[in-house]
């Protein structure tokens, strides 16, 4: 199973990304410019990933054991991303939902000087 440190390497590895604590559950979560594109679960057993709707949604309905598209309770920002079980999911996949979730949310400019 990936570590909160093995996610924490990936997620470093972008440009413009700062590590932060979450205010209600104390654990780490990642921004690019202050928008947040990645979060550790209350028991950092589970990641969730700010992706597309629709690529969460898919991601869930392949792999339903591992993964959740996630909504919140309030109506105006319901989607929030992909929870991800980290047990039994391969770290390549894992590290490839952090570059999808940091691509996602970091701006459009920046995502194109990075990744081409």
């Amino acid at each position: 199973m990936a570590t909160t440190d093995q996610i924490r390497a990936w997620a470093m590895e972008f440009p413009e990304v700062t590590e932060k604590q979450h205010f209600r559950f104390r654990v780490p979560l990642w921004q690019v410019r202050g928008t947040t594109f990645l979060g550790m679960g209350r028991d950092e057993t589970t990641a969730v990933f700010c992706v597309s709707e629709e690529s969460a949604q898919a991601a869930a309905t392949a792999d339903p054991e591992h993964a959740t598209a996630v909504r919140r309770s309030d109506p105006p920002r319901s989607f929030l991303g992909l929870e991800v079980q980290l047990a039994g999911v391969p770290d390549d996949r894992l590290e490839a939902l952090v570059r999808e979730a940091w691509a996602a949310q970091a701006p459009k400019r920046l995502v194109a000087e990075h990744l081409g």
